[in-house]
């Protein structure tokens, strides 16, 4: 097998440096003025523990071995895309069904409404 794995040592290394001071390793790969540093700083400050996990995720993200993988295609992002062309709209001339009265479905007599007590079970 050759290498299935995509972290390495320095990875290895880093990720227990962010189980002591995750804001660390985040500094290493991206920098202070990155949007993913202060994301972690405030994780760290107000919750702690999200701070080590974001911190994890942004070495895997950013790791050496991963740089061999690509996007299959630009536009795959997972963000909403427009779609172009029109949209069909609903057809107007279906009337919602209304049901029926209650007068009309409930049987009268006496022995109706002692075993159903002229409630409509659906």
């Amino acid at each position: 097998m050759s290498n299935i794995y995509t972290v390495n040592k320095d990875d290895m290394i880093l990720a227990l440096a962010a189980l002591i001071l995750p804001p660390l390793p985040v500094i290493l790969r991206r920098g202070v003025s990155s949007k993913d540093f202060w994301i972690n700083l405030l994780l760290c400050l107000l919750f702690g523990f999200p701070g080590i996990l974001h911190a994890v995720y942004v070495i895997y993200q950013t790791s050496s071995e991963r740089s061999d993988y690509a996007l299959v295609d630009e536009n795959s992002a997972l963000e909403a895309q427009e779609i172009s062309g029109e949209t069909p709209e609903p057809s107007k001339s279906a009337q919602p069904e209304i049901p029926p009265a209650y007068n009309e479905v409930a049987p009268n007599g006496r022995d109706a409404q002692a075993v159903t007590d002229n409630k409509i079970q659906h």
